[in-house]
């Protein structure tokens, strides 16, 4: 595996001086916040904006942003309308370089090695899209891959004559020893390259990315994560990794507006890596070519800081503990009122949890478990994932601070009346 040439402009922006980076570790520090926090639960869903009664067990899929963060960012757009020239020209590679800095301080990064983007779906389009594969090339994956990333897969890799390799990871999962055994066989001499989830979307597991790397380091082999749900479910260190690549987004668990999420590169192969809309800096760098896309709506960028904030007002050890236990109690929960199991060890698993629905629900096609999606929305009010996969539907049940056990039991209900009805 090849990449692009590099452009000999693309260090020029990856110095900070001390100073600016003292600031940004003030301006992060200051979000960290101390002192009292706010309470959990029921007491946290009047800073959201749920229609009455909604039961929201799906935050792992779109996020919720909270009216606070939202006011920031409507704030945010209101300054920029009062001077739109003059803010894009003259201020905004000013602001989002400063909430890059903050981000990256939050996520165990450099800022300079940080650069926006829409979803992480988008930042793994720039990374895959700017490779040079070869004929013969290999390209791992696993079957836990996210659907668009595993599409985007297929076709970067038919498009080079490279071939794609999904290992099977077995499901329910024993340990991580395991899924780095799996993967760790089925390198080849071939393989250039491994796509992997941090934390996976359909069955909600921590992967060993650190451990995983390792091997693949040692063998040559670059690493790019599809970090979609990790940014704020996990106390994150990018740069600990030993990764090449590394993309989440910020609209999931740490509550920024949607479309906010960012892509980290390692130093030495920026230069190689350009962005999927080619505009005017494309040239000048690493950083000046993904700021600046074309006239957009930065603002989902520019109010991550106003997220993190947001979340020290209940503490980040707090919201992590919280989630966390709610998560695993509220699946085991729900498990043993179906008679079931829960999907991942609790080693593996962090603020969300799989649950195998038992024999009565019809088979295990995705398009009747999006049926049943359905029939719960529409019939009990309740917001629940249902994904088919192992010869099985599984629920899978996202905790987060204004979730709370009786939202278990409102699930449990419905679920069971599904069945019955």
């Amino acid at each position: 595996m090849a990449l692009l040439s590099p452009n000999n402009e693309s260090q020029k922006n990856r110095g900070t001086s001390a100073t600016s980076k003292a600031s940004a570790r003030a301006a992060s520090q200051e979000s960290a916040g101390g002192g009292s926090y706010k309470a959990f639960g029921a007491g946290a869903r009047s800073d959201f904006m749920f229609k009455d009664g909604l039961t929201y067990l799906n935050h792992g899929a779109y996020g919720a942003t909270a009216r606070p963060v939202m006011d920031a960012a409507q704030a945010l757009r209101e300054k920029i309308e009062s001077q739109p020239s003059s803010f894009m020209t003259s201020q905004l590679s000013q602001e989002l370089r400063a909430s890059a800095q903050i981000l990256g301080y939050y996520v165990g990064a450099q800022g300079e090695d940080i650069v926006f983007q829409d979803n992480a779906t988008t930042a793994i389009n720039a990374v895959l899209r700017s490779l040079v594969l070869f004929p013969g090339d290999e390209v791992l994956t696993t079957s836990l891959t996210y659907g668009a990333v595993m599409r985007t897969l297929e076709f970067v890799c038919d498009r080079a004559d490279a071939r794609l390799i999904p290992v099977h990871i077995d499901y329910p999962m024993i340990d991580a020893e395991t899924v780095v055994d799996t993967i760790v066989a089925a390198i080849s001499p071939r393989t250039r390259l491994l796509v992997i989830d941090h934390v996976t979307s359909k069955t909600a597991s921590i992967l060993p990315i650190a451990e995983i790397a390792a091997e693949c380091r040692d063998r040559g082999i670059h690493i790019l994560v599809d970090g979609a749900h990790a940014p704020a479910m996990l106390d994150l260190n990018i740069e600990s990794l030993g990764v090449t690549w590394y993309t989440g987004n910020c609209h999931k668990w740490m509550g920024a507006p949607r479309g906010s999420a960012f892509l980290w590169t390692v130093a030495e192969r920026q230069a190689y890596l350009r962005p999927t809309t080619i505009s005017h800096f494309i040239a000048d760098g690493y950083v000046p070519a993904f700021d600046w896309p074309g006239t957009k709506d930065f603002t989902p960028y520019l109010t991550i800081p106003a997220a993190l904030e947001y979340r020290s007002l209940y503490g980040e050890d707090q919201i992590r503990s919280y989630c966390n236990r709610l998560a695993y109690e509220a699946g085991q929960h729900v498990a043993r009122q179906l008679g079931t199991r829960t999907g991942i060890p609790k080693s593996m698993s962090a603020a969300m949890m799989t649950v195998a629905l038992p024999d009565g629900y019809g088979p295990a096609k995705q398009d009747n478990a999006n049926a049943l999606r359905a029939r719960i929305r529409q019939d009990h009010n309740l917001e629940i994932d249902i994904q088919a996969f192992e010869r099985r539907l599984w629920l899978r049940l996202s905790a987060y601070i204004y979730n709370d056990m009786e939202d278990a039991d409102r699930l449990v209900h419905a679920v069971k009346a599904v069945r019955a009805a």
